[in-house]
């Protein structure tokens, strides 16, 4: 039989249903423990970081305080940093103390990669965190105010140019939503500024965006990001940022003060130092029930784990949706391994996709029928607000799409 002490490793989305699914039904249990440790008090429901930085959703309407859970179920949560894992002595070492376990299952998430491109740690914004959305929230407000106080036109247009490296899924939301608040909402409250000085430009290193859909549906999406006036530039990688200036591998070089980096993730270091077999992005190789093949009750799910789809032939993409499926098959294996049984294997069953493309437009595909424009956009915010964590979380997202709907959206920058 397996041991008693679970210990979960991060706070999102994999390690956050694994927990509440192994409470849910080991309730019962006697004599268990489940540990959930996280450098955070709350869960981010990063899907809908983008809105937070155009102004639709208020920043804390999108975190869910993990101990909201206290009281209603066996599992303890405990602020702590993971500083390494001591997988011979089944150990987790974090900034409070060593903490014990016989089941582990690590969730850590990943961090920014930056692929070695000269200056883009020191000079690209990043977007991962509630924190990374506000600044550059704030930011883009500065350049607008910036940008009527400046006489020099060249100088004008760099201030109103905007370059976001890579174009995943979050770099195509992040890159619709910031267009909508530039030419439909900060041109009416700067009327000084000429609408057609804002450029938004989309430099992805491959041959087609969001590569975690099918060829058909990015198709779709690119269309529609050149249709809405976006710089959509393919074949493009980024080979240098610097002050004021992105650098293009064809030599073209685009003047600007904003750079969003959301080009690719990698395993975060904790991960990466982990003495087992890697992937080139520091994510630990899994086998068919996410275990670690040479250390029996360790799993990894997320975007810290290389799983591999048989049928795809290929890793699968660090999405929510993934990390979801990955954390209740754990979950799974772990009470099977608690009642002497055999594990399963995972299996990835794919729902389909869903993409926003700013106000009133999107894209999606659901059991291979392609939606477009107003009814993937109110599927897309249909299917993310029931995901969304807390009822009360719910109705204020609800309510911050109604009221942007009415009104004008927050232009107030939030610095404390």
């Amino acid at each position: 039989m397996m041991g008693r002490r679970i210990v979960i490793l991060g706070a999102g989305f994999g390690g956050l249903f694994t927990a509440l699914e192994l409470d849910r039904r080991l309730r019962k249990e006697t004599g268990l423990e489940i540990r959930l440790l996280d450098a955070r008090n709350f869960h981010l429901f990063s899907p809908m970081l983008h809105e937070v930085t155009s102004g639709i959703i208020e920043p804390r309407h999108v975190v869910w305080p993990i101990r909201a859970l206290s009281g209603k179920t066996r599992l303890t949560f405990e602020t702590r940093e993971v500083r390494s894992i001591d997988l011979g002595n089944r150990r987790v070492l974090t900034d409070h103390g060593d903490v014990g376990y016989d089941v582990l299952v690590i969730a850590l998430g990943s961090v920014t990669n930056y692929f070695g491109v000269s200056g883009a740690e020191e000079k690209a914004f990043t977007f991962k965190t509630l924190k990374d959305a506000v600044r550059l929230k704030n930011h883009i407000l500065e350049m607008f105010e910036r940008a009527v106080l400046e006489r020099d036109p060249d100088l004008r247009r760099r201030l109103l140019t905007f370059v976001l490296v890579g174009a995943g899924c979050t770099g195509v939301e992040l890159a619709t939503e910031i267009d909508d608040l530039a030419r439909k909402t900060l041109a009416r409250h700067y009327p000084s500024l000429d609408v057609r000085d804002v450029r938004v430009v989309l430099a992805e290193a491959t041959g087609r965006i969001i590569p975690c859909v099918s060829d058909r549906l990015a198709d779709l999406g690119l269309e529609k990001l050149r249709q809405k006036g976006l710089e959509v530039r393919l074949h493009s990688p980024v080979v240098r940022v610097s002050d004021g200036a992105v650098e293009l591998a064809d030599g073209d070089i685009i003047q600007t003060e904003t750079v969003i980096w959301t080009a690719g993730v990698k395993a975060n270091l904790v991960v990466e130092n982990l003495p087992v077999e890697k992937d080139k992005l520091g994510r630990v190789v899994v086998d068919e029930y996410l275990e670690l093949p040479t250390f029996s009750g360790v799993f990894a799910i997320g975007d810290c784990a290389h799983c591999r789809d048989q049928r795809l032939h290929d890793a699968l993409s660090p999405t929510a949706q993934v990390a979801i499926q990955q954390a209740h098959c754990v979950a799974a294996n772990v009470i099977r391994g608690l009642q002497g049984q055999a594990k399963e294997p995972f299996v990835y069953r794919h729902r389909g996709d869903l993409v926003s493309l700013g106000a009133g437009d999107g894209v999606g595909e659901i059991a291979g029928v392609r939606f477009s424009g107003l009814p993937a956009w109110l599927l897309w915010r249909s299917v993310f607000l029931i995901k969304l964590f807390g009822w009360k979380n719910r109705i204020r997202v609800a309510l911050d799409w109604i009221i942007s709907s009415l009104f004008q959206r927050d232009l107030a920058k939030l610095e404390w």
